[in-house]
């Protein structure tokens, strides 16, 4: 059977080695935490509903013979009952399985000539392309060596490495950690090469390396850029973590230059030179079998893939709009599916449908949005994230969204930031820019309107989302509060694995929002109110009315980590006072710095401190662990898991935590947070209507 990349030997002693730590877990003789240390790299992410998993599958420019893909359906026929998904990273996932199958599938895939390893975790992960003949035999080559090196699995974070075959770029080089772009240079075959790029919360364009580097240095400079990476990227904290992090903190100068050794020393090595297979069939005719939200069923791919066997192996890609490219096949041989141009290279990826990092129901609004724009022939790309994290690749889009959460009214509702004007090309690549934030249910009569003046002018879309961003009151409009898809009222109670922390952040940063827009108003009152409120959340504060939130900001700020002459403008509030700007304006920035010094754990500094030896509240470590209990039902999320972190935060290593937990979202969200922060969960009671959970600290 043909095959797009070599496996490594170490596959099977590897697979072995998960499979044990799988029975393991599942025999209850290791923690959660030990067996995602292996899973995540392995490919294998635990989905939105507990216990159930997703595998991905490494295609190198999302190549696959039909005889693989058959194989892929089959696997998700016997092991799942979803459709499978092709990915805008051009691989294909196999949803909802359980974990004990999930060491049946990677051996089934194996059989296939394929493999999930880098499919997550801080790993070399699939090295994508756009489809040219120039480029694909240097992603095989490439993927096949680094793939069987062992110091691609434990890398500081994920490394995204990306190949084009001319200057228009479409392999997105210009916007990945590492990219190739195909040129020639007095006959001689090379690539011109950019570093440190990347999509997420925190986007970055790639910069120039070099301008012509020979075709035989390929390696060379993957392996350089990887062992730079290993010895100076940031492994303590993974939201500055990426190549491009560490590229701004070294700065250009110094970056370039312990690259630079790093290539010598490599050089130094004589490690053999890629073996380039070049494509033997010229691609000739390209036809695009669109798959709305990347999803086909099982038994669509087998009929497909059995329609294309006698045309050859490679025949099939998949592509950035999580779609498939059939390669020198006669269109009339194929029954593709009827579909309109811009909602044929739609994208919205997986979402809070079953992504743990996934805040609104992004897949759910692109289905609105089609059945509200109905047809469309434009040729734009909507590309649609369900959070900051760019899977969706919104900052490459025409026009495009990704969730996040903000509150009206005293309640949430989910919302998606508007983005525009993407351009991907060598010497042209742009991310697109924020125009505003819009309530999810109003976005598809937005785009109608848009779509209806597209390409508008700045003004005219600042003027529409003004239209549009407008949250009437739950009485009036119930429906804003809830998400696209969802029955239940939109809340953070079901942001899992730590998500609860990040849906924190969120409102953190609504409250900062607020502060800025009350300035611009005059509205020191505001201003007030929204700096006392903003921090109350990370010591599991949640008042019930505007002068709850100011006298608790009070009581636990000001004259501990915050000077007491800001007392007098709290109390100012609290009497009904004048307040002068400055005042406010004063108070609100000394929130912020102390929200800038809060560390990881969600501790800040004190003014004066000071322990005494000896004292009861002082610990001894290596003393005997102790256990403390709280009772947190009637407390909703995320403040039940902030108490708890909070809780674990004044104990020692191996303590326990024993905690009551209302039943539904508390339970099903608060242990996968904990668990996701490294500690153990030993058991779960459920006790009547609520739970008894027991952890320890590690």
């Amino acid at each position: 059977m043909k095959q797009f990349y070599d496996l490594p030997k170490s596959l099977d002693s590897e697979i072995k080695e998960y499979e044990n730590l799988v029975n393991d877990y599942l025999a209850g003789t290791i923690p959660a935490v030990k067996l995602k240390a292996f899973r995540v790299p392995f490919g294998v992410y635990e989905q939105r509903e507990n216990e159930t998993y997703m595998c991905r599958v490494r295609l190198p420019c999302g190549a696959i013979t039909p005889e693989q893909l058959i194989g892929v359906a089959r696997i998700a026929e016997k092991y799942s009952d979803r459709p499978l998904h092709f990915t805008t990273r051009q691989e294909v996932q196999v949803h909802h399985v359980k974990l004990k199958d999930t060491v049946a599938i990677i051996k089934e895939l194996k059989a296939l000539g394929l493999a999930t390893r880098g499919g997550g975790g801080n790993t070399v992960r699939n090295i994508i392309g756009d489809g040219s003949s120039l480029i694909e035999p240097f992603v095989r080559a490439l993927t096949t060596r680094l793939i069987a090196e062992k110091d691609s699995w434990n890398l500081p974070r994920k490394l995204k490495i990306a190949f084009s075959g001319d200057s228009s770029d479409k392999g997105l080089a210009t916007v990945n950690d590492l990219g190739f772009i195909y040129k020639k240079q007095s006959g001689q075959i090379g690539f011109t090469v950019y570093i440190a790029g990347g999509l997420g919360a925190n986007p970055r364009l790639a910069k120039k390396l070099y301008d012509f580097a020979p075709a035989n240095e390929v390696y060379n400079i993957s392996r350089a850029v990887k062992q730079l990476f290993d010895k100076y990227g940031n492994r303590k904290n993974k939201h500055v973590a990426r190549l491009r992090f560490l590229f701004e903190s070294l700065g250009a100068k110094e970056f370039t230059k312990r690259l630079d050794s790093e290539l010598k020393e490599v050089r130094q090595q004589q490690y053999p030179v890629l073996e380039i297979k070049a494509d033997q069939a010229k691609t000739e005719e390209l036809t695009e079998y669109y798959l709305f939200l990347g999803d086909i069923e099982p038994r669509e791919v087998i009929k497909l893939a059995e329609k294309l066997k006698p045309y050859g192996d490679d025949v099939l890609r998949a592509n950035f709009n999580q779609n498939l490219v059939i390669r020198n096949v006669p269109a009339k041989a194929l029954s593709a599916r009827k579909v309109s141009r811009f909602f044929g290279q739609a994208v919205a990826c997986t979402g809070a449908a079953t992504c743990r990092l996934g805040i609104c129901l992004s897949r759910e609004l692109l289905k609105a949005i089609k059945e509200e724009v109905k047809d469309s022939d434009l040729d734009l790309n909507l590309k649609i994230s369900g959070c900051p994290n760019s899977c969706g690749q919104h900052h490459l889009a025409d026009i495009g969204f990704y969730g996040v959460i903000k509150r009206f009214n005293d309640r949430l509702v989910p919302c998606y930031q508007l983005m525009m004007g993407g351009v991907v090309g060598e010497g042209k690549s742009r991310l697109a820019e924020k125009f505003g934030v819009l309530p999810a249910k109003a976005i598809p009569n937005f785009l109608v309107e848009l779509l209806a003046i597209y390409p508008a002018k700045r003004e005219a879309v600042i003027s529409l989302v003004d239209k549009y961003s407008q949250v009437p009151e739950f009485t009036q409009a119930p429906g804003f509060y809830y998400d696209w898809g969802s029955t239940q009222l939109f809340s953070l109670a079901d942001k899992t694995e730590g998500e609860c922390s990040a849906g924190m952040y969120d409102l953190i940063n609504w409250d900062f929002t607020n502060i800025e827009q009350a300035i611009a108003n005059n509205e020191p009152d505001q201003v007030v109110l929204s700096a006392s409120r903003a921090l109350l959340v990370t010591k599991g504060l949640e008042p019930k009315s505007a002068a709850e939130a100011v006298v608790l900001f009070k009581q636990h700020f000001i004259g501990q980590h915050l000077d007491s002459s800001f007392a007098s403008t709290v109390d100012k509030y609290l009497n009904r006072e004048k307040i002068t700007l400055q005042e406010a304006k004063e108070l609100a920035s000394a929130v912020k710095k102390l929200y800038d010094s809060m560390d990881n754990s969600l501790k800040f500094p004190e003014i004066e401190k000071e322990v005494k030896q000896g004292s009861p509240d002082t610990k001894t470590v290596g003393s005997q662990a102790s256990r403390e209990f709280r009772d947190f039902r009637g407390i909703v999320c995320p403040m039940n898991f902030v108490k708890t972190k909070l809780v674990l935060e004044t104990m020692n290593v191996n303590d326990q935590l024993e905690i009551l937990l209302d039943d539904g979202e508390p339970i099903n969200n608060v242990p996968a947070s904990v668990r996701a922060e490294g500690h153990e969960i030993i058991k779960r009671e459920k006790i009547d209507n609520y739970w008894r959970v027991v952890m320890e600290k590690h």
